[in-house]
């Protein structure tokens, strides 16, 4: 299994599912969490608006490309603002758009809590989905792509 450095820490990933797809990584972009409201399987395909302007943002270095630390720093702050009770964790009700199947499966310890740590992992399970050219950075096309072709 591999160990992702970034320029702050390493990161070893779980295996397991993929915590939430497309909708998780786009999600990690959003300025907030996706409403849990039915919509059709075309408008959940699609990525938000703001994501170009979001994926902006979080290019830290303006290359167009999120390199892993600043995916990372993009994670981190997406888990500390879906925690707004300042739990230090978060539930299923913190994700609405994660499957159970898949918050179970990204919930090693079995407590019905996430972890940064956790949370982080199944990120980077995602980051390495989407990263199809495998350079270990992900354009806003790559998003884009993975957020169109696999559904939440």
């Amino acid at each position: 299994m591999a160990t992702y450095r970034t320029a702050s820490r390493s990161i070893r990933p779980v295996r397991s599912a993929l915590l939430v797809s497309a909708g998780f990584v786009v999600a990690l972009f959003a300025a907030h969490a996706l409403s849990g409201s039915p919509a059709s399987a075309q408008a959940q395909a699609a990525p938000p608006q703001n994501l170009k302007q979001r994926f902006e943002t979080v290019d830290l270095n303006h290359d167009g490309k999120l390199d892993r630390d600043e995916f990372y720093r993009a994670a981190v702050d997406s888990f500390y603002f879906r925690d707004k009770d300042k739990k230090g964790y978060l539930t299923i009700e913190d994700l609405r758009e994660a499957s159970p199947e898949a918050f179970k499966a990204a919930n090693r310890k079995g407590d019905g809590r996430l972890s940064l740590q956790e949370y982080i992992n199944a990120l980077f399970i995602d980051f390495d989905k989407a990263d199809t050219d495998k350079d270990g950075t992900l354009s806003y096309e790559e998003i884009e792509v993975y957020s169109r072709t696999n559904p939440r």
